[in-house]
């Protein structure tokens, strides 16, 4: 079972979350969010982690609107390998941002949405949802609707965000067949700052059967 840690800003949450068997990690570069990272110090983080031979199968970068051009030189700053379209991005913005791996996350609302994703699949590796909060991107702690995630016949990957915690993580996991799940504030002390007891407790709840890196 594969599980993102999002909204890392410290080389000591990245660490143990790897150590547990974190299969990415997510770095948020929306200057409004409070666990906004430079790009710099993930690029050190990941270095970090590289020289103890902790290497993440996703390093994830999180973007609400920003242009292609901050977004490529981000790329390249930070080590990430994986986009995380988080905001209002257009089917043909994410067109232009080839030769990047992109995710495109969607703040579910209606059912109605999920019409409007098929066209984005020839230019995604999967579809990230998460909870809608008006005039927020994120790291809300809201959950989302687990059963209209789960009626979503996507070609790609789905990755269930939202709300997630170690005390529900087992009943969202039974109920969306997802191909990742994502954590950020179910797992924090504060913002930007992981819990430790909380990532140990959500890494036990792990079906052996079901635990894959690829």
């Amino acid at each position: 079972m594969r599980i993102k840690i999002c909204g890392i800003t410290r080389t000591e949450d990245a660490r143990l979350a790897m150590s547990l068997g974190a299969w990415a990690l997510g770095f948020i570069f929306y200057d409004k969010s409070p666990r906004f990272v430079e790009a710099k110090l993930v690029r050190q983080i990941l270095d970090e982690l590289a020289a103890e031979g902790l290497i993440p199968q996703r390093k994830v970068g999180v973007f609400v609107n920003a242009s292609a051009e901050t977004i490529h030189q981000t790329v390249q700053v930070s080590g990430i390998d994986t986009v995380q379209l988080h905001g209002d991005e257009t089917l043909a913005f994410s067109q232009s941002l080839k030769g990047l791996r992109l995710w495109k996350a969607i703040r579910l609302r209606t059912a109605e949405q999920l019409h409007e994703l098929p066209s984005f699949e020839p230019y995604v590796e999967a579809f990230l949802f998460d909870a809608a909060v008006p005039g927020q991107y994120g790291g809300t702690g809201h959950t989302t609707d687990w059963s209209l995630v789960a009626s979503f016949p996507s070609s790609r990957p789905v990755i269930l965000s939202g709300g997630l915690h170690p005390d529900n993580f087992q009943a969202a996991a039974a109920t969306v067949p997802a191909f990742a799940f994502d954590l950020s504030s179910g797992v924090e002390v504060k913002p930007g700052i992981k819990d430790a007891d909380k990532l140990r407790k959500l890494f036990l709840l792990r079906s052996p059967s079901h635990d894959s890196n690829s």
